[in-house]
Parts: structure tokens; sequence; C-alpha cells
């Protein structure tokens, strides 16, 4: 009878543990899609300020590239006046 006493509180203990664990695992999976959805957010924010920087980068080299233009554009005039 003793060993039945024990096999019994050990079933109670082992479906305790089954919802438990089922709790558990569900808010491991969570977290899980949590850290993944977070993680995916980091690289396209990574992608975002790197298409930023490099836009920005596109922008100073088309000012420039206008600033000379213009600057030869003033020098032909003045030639064409002298």
């Amino acid at each position: 009878m003793y060993n039945e006493d024990k096999a019994a509180a050990s079933d109670d203990k082992s479906r305790e543990f089954g919802v438990l664990g089922d709790v558990l695992r569900e808010l491991q999976r969570e977290e899980m899609e949590h850290t993944e959805t977070c993680q995916v957010e980091i690289s396209e924010t990574s992608i975002i300020k790197g298409m930023l920087e490099l836009i920005t980068e596109i922008n100073t080299t088309l000012k420039e590239i206008a600033e000379t233009q213009k600057k030869i554009l003033e020098e032909v005039q003045k030639k064409k006046t002298e």
C-alpha cells in the first residue's frame, strides 16, 4: 500500500508539473517569438540606418557636383565676356 501511495502522490505531482510545464513552455515560446521579432527589428533598423547614411553621402556629393558645375559655368561665362 505504501508503494501505491507513493505512486499516487507522484502522479499528482507530474500532472501538476504537466500543467505548469505547459504554461512554462508557452511562456518560453512567446519569449522566443518576441526575441526573434526584436532581432528582425534591429536588423531592419540597421539596414535603414545604413541606407540613410548612404543617401546623406549621395546628397552631399550631388551638392558638391552642383557647386562645381556652377563654378565652371561662371568661368565659361566670364571667358565669353572677355
